[in-house]
C-alpha cells in the first residue's frame, strides 16, 4: 500500500465511512482544501473523541445488562429462579 496524497473523493469516502455527517465533511474539506493539516488534525481528534464517548456509554449500557443477565443466572444456578 503506498502512502500518498488521496483525492478529495477518497477522503469523503472514508469520513462517510466513518459516519461523518455532511455539516463535518464541508468543513474538514474546507480545510484540506487550505491545506490546513493542524486544522484537520484537530477536526479528526474532536469527531474521534466524540464517537469514542458515545462508545464508551454503550459499553456502561452493556455491563448494566451483563450485570442483570449474571445475577439472573447465578440464580438459576442455586435453583432460586422462578420459571
Amino acid at each position: 500500500m503506498l502512502y500518498g496524497p488521496m483525492t478529495e473523493e477518497q477522503v469523503t469516502q472514508i469520513l462517510k465511512d466513518a459516519g461523518c455527517p455532511a455539516e463535518f465533511i464541508g468543513e474538514y474539506r474546507l480545510a484540506m482544501e487550505a491545506k490546513d493539516v493542524p486544522r484537520q488534525l484537530r477536526l479528526l481528534g474532536m469527531y474521534r473523541c466524540g464517537m469514542l464517548e458515545r462508545v464508551h456509554a454503550e459499553q456502561k449500557r452493556l455491563d448494566c445488562l451483563d450485570y442483570l443477565r449474571y445475577r439472573l443466572e447465578k440464580q438459576m444456578k442455586e435453583g432460586r429462579a422462578e420459571k
